[in-house]
């Protein structure tokens, strides 16, 4: 199913979209995540982390935004402009290096809403739902590694 033609039901944008995109931007912008990556650099001109990112994209895991952030980097729209101490050594901060570009602004302000569904449509499918908050505990079974003494009987 496709949403007045500009993606797909997983996220891409529609052959038609990508067709006139240049071609650097092709991959950068033909996910749901890249796209949110950016509206997020995007929002007041701000530098963020990885981690800053995404407090913006729950429920996302950490790998699935630090690999699709790599990918920005390696298209060249998003640039690293620093580091700061993070727990486990440095973490780089992020800039988009395509916040002029009107072709992306469209694109980003066109797919807003949608990717915002697909997020919560792909969160919600991989919930494990409220049994899991109800798990039976498995049986336990007591091993004695010594047999009990018997004390003499006392008389």
């Amino acid at each position: 199913m496709r949403d007045a033609g500009l993606t797909a039901d997983d996220g891409r944008l529609a052959n038609e979209m990508l067709a006139v995109l240049e071609p650097e931007l092709q991959d950068a912008l033909n996910h749901p995540t890249r796209r949110e990556i950016l509206r997020a650099l995007h929002e007041e001109s701000r530098s963020r982390s990885v981690t800053e990112i995404l407090g913006e994209l729950a429920p996302l895991r950490r790998g699935e935004v630090a690999y699709h952030a790599q990918v920005l980097r390696d298209s060249e729209c998003v640039g690293v402009v620093g580091n700061r101490p993070a727990p486990g050594g440095q973490e780089q901060i992020l800039a988009s290096l395509v916040a002029g570009s009107d072709q992306v602004q469209l694109v980003l302000r066109a797919t807003r809403h949608l990717d915002r569904n697909h997020r919560r449509r792909t969160a919600a499918e991989s919930s494990p739902g409220l049994m899991a908050m109800f798990r039976i505990p498995r049986p336990t079974h007591t091993l004695r590694l010594l047999g009990r003494r018997r004390r003499p009987a006392e008389g």
